[in-house]
Protein backbone atom coordinates (compact mmCIF):
# COMPACT_ATOMS: atom_id res chain seq x y z
CA UNK A 1 0.00 0.00 0.00
CA UNK A 2 2.83 2.38 0.86
CA UNK A 3 4.35 1.74 -2.61
CA UNK A 4 1.05 2.63 -4.34
CA UNK A 5 0.83 5.81 -2.29
CA UNK A 6 4.43 6.73 -3.21
CA UNK A 7 3.75 5.99 -6.88
CA UNK A 8 0.62 8.16 -6.74
CA UNK A 9 2.55 11.02 -5.14
CA UNK A 10 5.33 10.66 -7.73
CA UNK A 11 2.78 10.70 -10.58
CA UNK A 12 1.03 13.78 -9.15
CA UNK A 13 4.39 15.53 -8.72
CA UNK A 14 5.37 14.71 -12.32
CA UNK A 15 2.00 15.99 -13.60
CA UNK A 16 2.36 19.23 -11.62
CA UNK A 17 5.89 19.72 -13.00
CA UNK A 18 4.69 19.09 -16.56
CA UNK A 19 1.84 21.57 -16.18
CA UNK A 20 4.15 24.18 -14.67
CA UNK A 21 6.62 23.87 -17.54
CA UNK A 22 3.82 23.99 -20.14
CA UNK A 23 2.88 27.59 -19.38
CA UNK A 24 0.91 29.70 -16.92
CA UNK A 25 -0.87 27.76 -14.19
CA UNK A 26 -4.58 27.17 -14.55
CA UNK A 27 -6.53 30.18 -13.34
CA UNK A 28 -3.57 32.54 -13.74
CA UNK A 29 -4.29 35.72 -15.66
CA UNK A 30 -2.69 36.21 -19.06
CA UNK A 31 -2.15 39.89 -18.16
CA UNK A 32 1.56 40.55 -17.99
CA UNK A 33 2.45 37.31 -19.77
CA UNK A 34 4.76 37.73 -22.77
CA UNK A 35 2.95 38.10 -26.11
CA UNK A 36 -0.55 38.76 -24.78
CA UNK A 37 0.09 42.54 -24.86
CA UNK A 38 0.75 42.77 -28.63
CA UNK A 39 -2.69 44.34 -29.35
CA UNK A 40 -2.97 46.47 -26.20
CA UNK A 41 -2.64 49.67 -28.28
CA UNK A 42 -5.97 48.77 -29.94
CA UNK A 43 -7.91 48.21 -26.70
CA UNK A 44 -10.43 50.93 -25.84
CA UNK A 45 -13.49 52.87 -26.98
CA UNK A 46 -13.15 54.38 -30.46
CA UNK A 47 -14.93 56.64 -32.93
CA UNK A 48 -13.94 55.51 -36.43
CA UNK A 49 -13.32 57.95 -39.29
CA UNK A 50 -12.60 57.61 -42.99
CA UNK A 51 -11.11 60.99 -43.78
CA UNK A 52 -13.26 63.51 -41.86
CA UNK A 53 -16.41 61.36 -42.05
CA UNK A 54 -17.42 59.31 -38.99
CA UNK A 55 -18.30 55.79 -40.19
CA UNK A 56 -18.87 53.99 -36.91
CA UNK A 57 -17.70 53.14 -33.44
CA UNK A 58 -15.69 50.25 -32.08
CA UNK A 59 -15.10 48.87 -28.60
CA UNK A 60 -12.05 46.66 -28.25
CA UNK A 61 -11.71 44.86 -24.92
CA UNK A 62 -9.48 42.32 -23.28
CA UNK A 63 -11.52 39.36 -22.03
CA UNK A 64 -10.91 36.10 -20.19
CA UNK A 65 -8.33 37.59 -17.80
CA UNK A 66 -6.42 39.17 -20.69
CA UNK A 67 -6.21 35.95 -22.71
CA UNK A 68 -8.20 37.24 -25.71
CA UNK A 69 -9.33 40.45 -27.43
CA UNK A 70 -12.99 41.00 -28.35
CA UNK A 71 -14.04 43.60 -30.92
CA UNK A 72 -17.55 45.13 -31.06
CA UNK A 73 -18.03 47.13 -34.29
CA UNK A 74 -21.11 49.22 -35.11
CA UNK A 75 -21.33 51.27 -38.32
CA UNK A 76 -23.36 54.48 -38.55
CA UNK A 77 -26.32 52.60 -40.10
CA UNK A 78 -26.38 50.20 -37.13
CA UNK A 79 -24.68 47.24 -38.86
CA UNK A 80 -22.57 45.17 -36.50
CA UNK A 81 -19.56 42.91 -36.54
CA UNK A 82 -17.49 41.11 -33.93
CA UNK A 83 -14.02 39.68 -33.85
CA UNK A 84 -12.16 37.47 -31.43
CA UNK A 85 -8.37 37.65 -31.45
CA UNK A 86 -6.39 35.02 -29.56
CA UNK A 87 -2.72 34.46 -28.85
CA UNK A 88 -1.13 31.02 -28.60
CA UNK A 89 2.11 31.26 -26.59
CA UNK A 90 3.42 27.84 -27.68
CA UNK A 91 3.57 29.00 -31.32
CA UNK A 92 3.87 32.77 -30.68
CA UNK A 93 0.88 33.22 -33.01
CA UNK A 94 -2.11 35.58 -33.01
CA UNK A 95 -5.28 34.59 -34.89
CA UNK A 96 -8.44 36.59 -35.50
CA UNK A 97 -11.92 35.51 -36.52
CA UNK A 98 -14.29 38.24 -37.74
CA UNK A 99 -18.02 37.74 -38.30
CA UNK A 100 -20.68 40.23 -39.31
CA UNK A 101 -24.37 40.26 -40.10
CA UNK A 102 -23.35 39.64 -43.72
CA UNK A 103 -21.71 36.29 -42.95
CA UNK A 104 -23.32 34.74 -46.04
CA UNK A 105 -21.40 37.09 -48.37
CA UNK A 106 -17.66 37.10 -49.14
CA UNK A 107 -15.83 38.90 -46.34
CA UNK A 108 -18.73 38.55 -43.89
CA UNK A 109 -16.63 35.94 -42.08
CA UNK A 110 -12.85 36.23 -42.05
CA UNK A 111 -10.10 34.19 -40.43
CA UNK A 112 -6.68 35.82 -40.29
CA UNK A 113 -3.28 35.13 -38.79
CA UNK A 114 -0.77 37.72 -37.66
CA UNK A 115 1.96 37.57 -40.31
CA UNK A 116 4.03 40.67 -39.60
CA UNK A 117 5.07 42.80 -36.64
CA UNK A 118 6.05 46.31 -37.72
CA UNK A 119 8.92 48.32 -36.20
CA UNK A 120 6.41 51.08 -35.27
CA UNK A 121 4.40 48.63 -33.10
CA UNK A 122 1.83 47.88 -35.78
CA UNK A 123 0.71 44.42 -36.82
CA UNK A 124 -0.53 42.83 -40.03
CA UNK A 125 -3.05 39.99 -40.20
CA UNK A 126 -3.67 38.02 -43.38
CA UNK A 127 -6.19 35.43 -44.51
CA UNK A 128 -8.06 34.04 -47.49
CA UNK A 129 -11.66 34.83 -48.40
CA UNK A 130 -13.30 31.90 -50.24
CA UNK A 131 -15.87 32.61 -52.96
CA UNK A 132 -18.91 30.47 -53.82
CA UNK A 133 -17.42 29.52 -57.22
CA UNK A 134 -14.33 27.94 -55.61
CA UNK A 135 -12.01 30.88 -56.22
CA UNK A 136 -10.66 33.01 -53.37
CA UNK A 137 -8.78 36.20 -52.70
CA UNK A 138 -6.33 37.37 -50.07
CA UNK A 139 -7.39 39.75 -47.33
CA UNK A 140 -5.08 41.64 -44.99
CA UNK A 141 -5.56 44.08 -42.16
CA UNK A 142 -2.84 46.34 -40.82
CA UNK A 143 -3.30 48.03 -37.43
CA UNK A 144 -0.87 50.85 -36.71
CA UNK A 145 -0.65 52.86 -33.47
CA UNK A 146 -0.14 56.55 -34.31
CA UNK A 147 1.80 59.17 -32.32
CA UNK A 148 -1.38 61.05 -31.32
CA UNK A 149 -2.87 57.95 -29.64
CA UNK A 150 -5.17 57.08 -32.54
CA UNK A 151 -4.91 53.83 -34.54
CA UNK A 152 -4.99 53.37 -38.30
CA UNK A 153 -6.79 50.29 -39.65
CA UNK A 154 -6.00 49.56 -43.28
CA UNK A 155 -7.82 46.64 -44.93
CA UNK A 156 -6.78 45.46 -48.40
CA UNK A 157 -7.58 42.61 -50.78
CA UNK A 158 -5.54 40.94 -53.50
CA UNK A 159 -6.88 38.78 -56.29
CA UNK A 160 -3.43 37.88 -57.63
CA UNK A 161 -1.28 37.82 -54.47
CA UNK A 162 0.88 40.65 -55.82
CA UNK A 163 -1.20 43.81 -56.08
CA UNK A 164 -3.35 45.11 -53.24
CA UNK A 165 -6.54 47.20 -53.35
CA UNK A 166 -7.67 49.22 -50.32
CA UNK A 167 -11.19 48.36 -49.15
CA UNK A 168 -11.15 50.28 -45.84
CA UNK A 169 -8.69 52.87 -44.54
CA UNK A 170 -9.80 54.39 -41.25
CA UNK A 171 -8.53 56.16 -38.18
CA UNK A 172 -9.68 55.13 -34.71
CA UNK A 173 -9.92 58.15 -32.38
CA UNK A 174 -10.81 58.05 -28.69
CA UNK A 175 -14.01 60.03 -27.96
CA UNK A 176 -13.56 63.20 -25.92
Amino acid sequence: MHTMKSAGIAAATALAAALASAGPALGVSCEGQAGFDRLDFWVGEWEVFVGDRRVGSNRIEKILQGCAIMEHWTDIQGGQGKSLSVYTPATDTWKQVWVSETATTPGGVKEKTLVERMPDGGVRFRGTIPLADGRSYLDRTTLTPLDDGSVRQHIEISRDGETWETTFDARYVRPH
